[in-house]
């Protein structure tokens, strides 16, 4: 069983992951903003973050060289999750940091297979 942090500000995204985690064996700590998630990220130790990249206030974006430049997240494996499917949008949130991309609406094998490849 890993820990995973859920940071989205929809309340109705962090539930449906919630179940989809706990259903799959997972203990689950959510964030509803950017602030909270990198407060909960260096406060509860997640083993993996799944990472709205398109929150008001702080986005993703903003939070993903955050996490990445405390030492305490640094290494943590991030899912970026977002509805934009394109090509550009993965390969940005590759390079800023994230280690796979989801989009929305969230298919569950995929998710799951996913968080097995990156904490098995």
């Amino acid at each position: 069983m890993a820990r995973i942090l859920i940071v989205d500000d929809e309340s109705l995204i962090r539930d449906v992951l919630r179940v989809i985690c706990e259903t799959h064996g997972h203990e689950v700590v959510e964030a509803e903003n950017g602030d909270q998630g990198i407060d909960k990220a260096r406060s509860e130790t997640p083993n993996l973050i799944i990472l709205d990249m398109n929150m008001p206030n702080k986005t993703g974006w903003e939070v993903i060289p955050l996490l990445r430049s405390h030492p305490d997240t640094k290494a943590v494996p991030v899912i970026a999750m977002t509805a934009d499917a394109s090509a550009e949008s993965r390969e940005e949130a590759h390079n800023a940091g994230c280690d796979r991309y989801i989009t929305k609406p969230i298919d569950a094998k995929r998710l799951n297979a996913v968080m097995d490849e990156l904490i098995g």
